[in-house]
Parts: structure tokens; sequence; C-alpha cells
């Protein structure tokens, strides 16, 4: 396999690890999360369950697709391994992706061998949830990574940055860890319209999930806005064409995913709309990596 090659096998695998994670929403969404029992990676304690129960097929199919995707990130290490040397920024990143492949599963797991599923609301499980997003965040984020530095020749790494924008991507991981909550939250205790959600936010009475669902269309509008707006201007001034086309790429990005929220929200967050809200959040979040690989890679 040539780096070419190896740079289109990234970017496929970016994509079939997002339909994971879309999927792995889904079970929590329509509450499959016990669909195989409290038993893993076993489903029922059968390799290939016998059942009735349609939320058993929703979370054994999630199951083997991460089993196969496990089996395929294995590979792709196996070929960085041939194709770069030891220091090179793609094998490194290639490194992270099984590393935080396996993580993930631990995570799954951890969620239906102590039942932090269906309706399970404990602060536990909200905790664990906030680790699942980051550690998703951190898997789909280390196959763009590879993606962007397939073709790159530096033997090395990338060079380090005092600049401002390092801490960027971490104003998406809050956003995406308070975004987890307010699904959680929108999941287990949905409100009949706007209003009567808005007023059970503030009352102290409600379920801390509830409460706390809020704080995530707030971040989205300040940090989200705050970044779409910084692009814009770098859009305007940057020196090279390459991330003045992806600064403007990153403000429009960020500018339809707010956007999109406000819709979700306001339509009391269909179970499709969430999807697509989720699969938006993971290419802000992969877009913003490889602007600032591309701008820490550029720097003069």
């Amino acid at each position: 396999m040539t780096r070419s090659e190896y740079k289109k096998f990234a970017f496929s695998l970016l994509i079939y690890t997002i339909l994971v994670i879309l999927w792995g929403a889904w079970v929590r969404i329509s509450h499959s999360g016990d669909g195989c029992g409290d038993t893993w990676p076993l489903c029922h304690g059968r390799l290939i369950p016998e059942a009735e129960r349609g939320k058993t097929w929703v979370e054994y199919g999630h199951r083997l697709m991460s089993g196969i995707y496990g089996l395929v990130v294995i590979y792709f290490w196996w070929v960085a391994r041939k194709l770069y040397q030891p220091g090179h920024f793609a094998r490194k990143a290639a490194l992270a992706t099984l590393i935080f492949t396996i993580t993930e599963a631990l995570l799954g797991a951890k969620l239906v061998l102590f039942k932090l599923v269906t309706t399970n609301d404990t602060p536990y499980r909200a905790f664990v949830m906030a680790l699942h997003q980051v550690n998703s965040f951190m898997l789909t984020g280390a196959v763009a990574l590879v993606a962007v530095a397939a073709l790159s020749q530096a033997e090395k790494e990338m060079p380090s940055t005092k600049e401002a924008h390092r801490f960027f991507p971490w104003i998406i991981v809050i956003i995406g860890i308070t975004g987890a909550w307010a699904s959680l939250s929108n999941s287990l205790f949905p409100a009949e319209n706007l209003w009567d959600g808005f007023m059970a936010d503030f009352a102290r009475d409600s379920h801390f999930l509830i409460r706390i669902r809020g704080l995530h269309p707030l971040l989205a509008l300040l940090g989200g806005g705050g970044l779409a707006l910084y692009f814009w201007l770098k859009a305007q001034t940057a020196e090279l064409e390459v991330i003045q086309k992806r600064s403007l790429h990153m403000s429009l990005l960020l500018i339809f995913g707010i956007m999109f929220g406000i819709a979700t929200l306001l339509l009391h967050a269909p179970v499709w709309m969430k999807i697509v809200h989720l699969a938006l959040a993971h290419s802000i979040w992969v877009v913003m990596l490889q602007w600032v690989y591309l701008a820490r890679t550029t720097a003069k």
C-alpha cells in the first residue's frame, strides 16, 4: 500500500468511525443499551443471539460493527508502521487510533456491565457518558489527523506553537460534553413543549440532568459563535491560501452547526435531528483538528 492509498484508507476509516458512533447514539436514544443483557462482549451469553426483541438487534448490530472496526484499526496501525518511520506524525496518530479504540470498547463495556443504560439517571452515568464523548472525539480526531498527515514528508513531530488556537479544540470538547449531557437529559426527561422544558431547567426540584442541560445551548452559542467569528476574520487576513479556505470552511460549518442546533431545540429534538446533530459535532471537531495541524505545520 502506498501513502496515497493509505490516505484514502484513513478517510474511509474516518467515515466508518463516525457511523459506528452514530449507531451507538441510536442505541442510547432507543434505550437499547440492555438489548444484550448484562453480558459483554457476548450477547445474552451467545455469539449470535436468538432474540425476539428489536432492541437486542440494535445493540448487537452496534457490537458487530464495533468488532469489525477493531480488526480494521489493528490493520490500519500495522500498515502505518510499515509506511512511516518512528516519529512520523501519521504513525503516532495511527497508534493513538488503536489506543482510543481500545478505551472506547472498555467504556462501552463499562456502560453495559455496570447497567449505565436505558433509564439509568445517576451522576455516575453522566460522568461515564462525558468520558465516552471525550474518547469518541479523540478517536475520530486521531483518524482525521492520520488522513491529513499521511502524505507529509516530515519524519519528525509537528512543531510546537504558542498560538492561542492550540486551545480551540478544547472548546469543542467542552461543548461536546455538555451536548452529551443534554442529549441524555432529553432522552430520559423529554419536555412536552419548549416553555415547560425551559421552566424545568430552573426548577429547584428538577433532576440534576434537567438543570444542567441548558449549559449546552449557552456554551454552543458563546463558544461556537466566538470561534465562527475568529475563523471568518482569519479567512480574510491569513497569508496562505490553504489557511484562508480552511478558515472559511470552519466558520461556515460552525454557523451551520449553531443554526441546526437551534432548530433541533425548537423542534423538541426529534431522533433524526439528534443523529445529524452528533454527526455535525464530529465534523466540526475533525475540521478543527485538521485546521490546527495545517496552521502549525505551515507556521514560519
